[in-house]
């Protein structure tokens, strides 16, 4: 769930030439776990449970989003109020939504972890599935990039981990043993995003919890051959996010997708119009399956088998 356009050919240089994160000479890596929480995955969307003024609640955990959100019935369930005087536009992978009122929440705890307070626009999550304790919004990338994340779905674990000095001596997460894959990420603002290779052509993809699927835009699709009349021929339908706008989309089976040393061979990607600077969102369904570790104190992602 982003923002922008842009030029792929420019994105792919720049993240083809992102920080390698090489060891230096004479440094320490300490690493410190603030947080752990349990890590559900209800049919791609991926939650865990909060703590918001004391008070229990289910949060989506987006690193596509720039920023977090609460939902409506979130806001009143907590007795949050609104600032009448500010509204913000809700921005998704549709381009510019509603705007939005903001409210203030006093504080925030994940897994022990007891964060300042804040305000946070207050929108819709189209589609959340029955939890309980039920969805109240969603934590973004402007929040978890204070830390280094560990997503591990084979245990649905999630933690939050903190690098307090020599982080370029870091050469993986603390207790991995190789083989495990390290791949140079590049920052859009506070979220992630890698070169991968679709049929064989570099293309960059954001990692985003938040996308139920792996979403091909239909630009780049386009640039890999497969037009407007290839895909009125593939099953699909129509969907929409939290900018509320409906777009169509086809499912398309392409030859194979490397990311890191995986190869997935005639895999089947959503393609749909995408409101974004990259080519590609690597959804939850992808990070099913994996420990992956996305390290924003050195740009890179490390990942495993489960």
């Amino acid at each position: 769930m982003a923002l922008g356009h842009f030029r792929n050919s420019a994105m792919v240089a720049a993240l083809a030439w992102a920080l390698l994160g090489a060891p230096a000479s004479g440094q320490t890596c300490l690493q410190r776990l603030q947080a752990s929480a349990p890590l559900r995955d209800d049919d791609g969307f991926l939650s865990l449970p909060a703590m918001i003024d004391g008070r229990p609640v289910s949060l989506l955990v987006d690193t596509g989003s720039d920023n977090g959100m609460l939902t409506k019935a979130g806001a009143a369930r907590l007795g949050l109020r609104r600032n009448p005087g500010r509204r913000v536009v809700l921005q998704g992978t549709g381009g510019d939504g509603p705007s939005a009122a903001v409210a203030a929440y006093p504080n925030l705890q994940v897994g022990g972890l007891l964060l300042p307070g804040g305000s946070l626009p207050v929108g819709v999550l189209p589609g959340m599935p029955v939890l309980s304790p039920s969805i109240a919004g969603l934590i973004g990338a402007d929040l978890l990039s204070r830390y280094d994340v560990e997503l591990d779905l084979p245990r649905h674990r999630i933690g939050l981990w903190t690098t307090t000095a020599g982080s370029a001596a870091c050469t993986g997460p603390p207790g991995w043993r190789p083989p495990f894959d390290s791949i140079p990420l590049t920052r859009l603002g506070d979220r992630m995003a890698l070169v991968v290779r679709l049929d064989g052509q570099p293309i960059s993809a954001l990692l985003d919890t938040g996308a139920r699927s792996r979403i091909l835009s239909t630009r780049a699709a386009a640039r890999l051959g497969v037009d407007a009349n290839r895909l009125g021929l593939d099953p699909g339908g129509v969907t929409a996010g939290i900018d509320l706008h409906e777009s169509v989309y086809h499912w398309h089976r392409f030859r194979s997708l490397l990311i890191g040393s995986e190869t997935f061979d005639q895999p089947i990607l959503t393609v749909a119009p995408l409101d974004e600077r990259v080519d590609l969102l690597l959804g939850a369904d992808w990070f099913a399956g994996r420990d992956i570790w996305i390290d924003w104190s050195t740009n890179r992602l490390f990942l495993r088998p489960g």
